[in-house]
C-alpha cells in the first residue's frame, strides 16, 4: 500500500512538474513571437535608434538647462518674468498634459510629436544663436552651447524620421510647423521686451525639449523594454 501511495504522488508530482514547464515554455513563446512580430528586442537596430535619439535629447536638455540658468540669472533675475503668462508658438499643437496621459497615447502618435516639435525649433534655434551675442552680449563658449544645441536639434529631426519609418508608421510630407513669431521681440530697443522675449525661448524651448524626451522614453519602454 505504502508503494501504491509513493507511485501515485510520483506520478502526480511529474504532472504537475510537466504542465509548469509547458505553462513557463508557453509564456516564453509568446514573448518571443510578440518580440518577432514587431522586429523589436534590446539588441534590435529600433533599439539602438531609439537609445541613440535618447542620448542626444538628454545632451541637449543639458546644454538648455545650462545656458537658461545663466540667462535668468544673469539677465531676468528680480524682473517678475516668471509671473507673466507665457504662450509658446508649440501651444497650438495637440499633445498630452502630463505624463499620464502621454503613457496612455498612441506610440504612434508621440513619435510623431516628437519630430513635430523639433521640427517647430529649427528657425527659433538659429535666431537664438544668432541673436545671444549681439542682444546679450554672450561669450563665444556660451554661443558654441546655442551652436550645438541647434546642431543636436537638426540630428534629431533625422533620427526621428528613421525612428518612424522603421516602426512602419507613415510620415507625412510637408507638415505645418507652428510659425514662430519673435525675432522682432528679440530685436527690441526696449531692454525689458528684449530680455523677456529671450526667457520665454528658453522657457518654451525647455518645456518642448524635456517633452521629447520623456515621449522617447515611452516608446522605448513600451517597444523595447516591455516592463514598465
Amino acid at each position: 500500500m505504502h508503494i501504491s501511495l509513493t507511485s501515485q504522488w510520483s506520478s502526480l508530482t511529474g504532472t504537475l512538474l510537466l504542465m509548469l514547464v509547458s505553462m513557463v515554455h508557453g509564456e516564453n513563446m509568446t514573448s518571443t513571437m510578440n518580440v518577432k512580430m514587431l522586429n523589436i528586442s534590446y539588441r534590435s537596430p529600433f533599439g539602438d535608434m531609439l537609445d541613440e535619439a535618447i542620448k542626444l535629447s538628454q545632451g541637449m536638455n543639458h546644454l538648455i538647462s545650462k545656458l537658461s540658468t545663466h540667462f535668468n540669472r544673469f539677465y531676468a533675475n528680480d524682473r517678475g518674468f516668471h509671473k507673466r503668462i507665457i504662450r509658446c508658438h508649440t501651444s497650438a499643437l495637440s499633445r498630452p498634459e502630463n505624463k499620464e496621459q502621454a503613457q496612455n497615447t498612441e506610440l504612434e502618435v508621440l513619435l510623431k510629436l516628437a519630430h513635430n516639435l523639433l521640427q517647430a525649433w529649427v528657425n527659433p534655434l538659429y535666431h537664438l544663436w544668432a541673436e545671444m551675442g549681439d542682444k546679450l552680449g554672450y561669450t563665444p563658449p556660451d554661443l558654441t552651447k546655442a551652436l550645438e544645441i541647434k546642431s543636436i536639434n537638426r540630428r534629431l529631426i533625422e533620427d526621428m524620421k528613421n525612428i518612424i519609418q522603421k516602426a512602419n508608421y507613415a510620415l507625412e510630407e510637408n507638415v505645418n510647423t507652428p510659425a514662430w513669431s519673435e525675432l522682432a521681440s528679440l530685436h527690441s530697443t526696449n531692454r525689458d521686451t528684449r530680455y523677456f522675449a529671450f526667457y520665454k525661448l528658453f522657457h518654451c524651448l525647455g518645456n518642448d525639449s524635456r517633452d521629447v524626451e520623456m515621449y522617447l522614453k515611452l516608446v522605448k519602454c513600451q517597444m523595447v523594454q516591455r516592463n514598465c
